[in-house]
């Protein structure tokens, strides 16, 4: 009778401890659970601000503005545009047409600096 007792006091005391260290645990991934809300509430607002950002960065007449500003950049006219290489004029320094040079293609020609 005394061992059943012993037994019982056993299993309730190891399920008291067990229980206390489950309890203890839950409460810790609870508190990280919350950082980790709050980490992403603070997140999703500042990918919220940096749209807005870029919203007003990005706005074609704010654009255009810098380019015309930092870059003289202008509209194309008309007279700019052509339908194919061969009405494109030859580059500075490419060789006389006699001398058996052919028409520079886009692979050939070099980017202005």
């Amino acid at each position: 009778m005394i061992r059943h007792t012993i037994v019982w006091l056993f299993l309730v005391v190891l399920a008291g401890t067990g229980l206390f260290l489950v309890k203890h645990e839950v409460q810790d991934l609870e508190e990280k659970l919350a950082r980790y809300d709050e980490d992403i509430a603070k997140d999703r607002e500042a990918i919220h601000v940096l749209r807005a950002e870029w919203a007003y960065l990005t706005q074609p007449d704010r654009l255009s503005k810098l380019a015309q500003r930092h870059l003289g950049l202008k509209p194309p006219v008309a007279g700019q545009i052509v339908e194919s290489l061969d009405k494109l004029p030859p580059p500075k320094d490419a060789p006389p047409a006699g001398e058996g040079a052919s028409r520079p293609t886009f692979a050939t020609m070099k980017a202005p600096e």
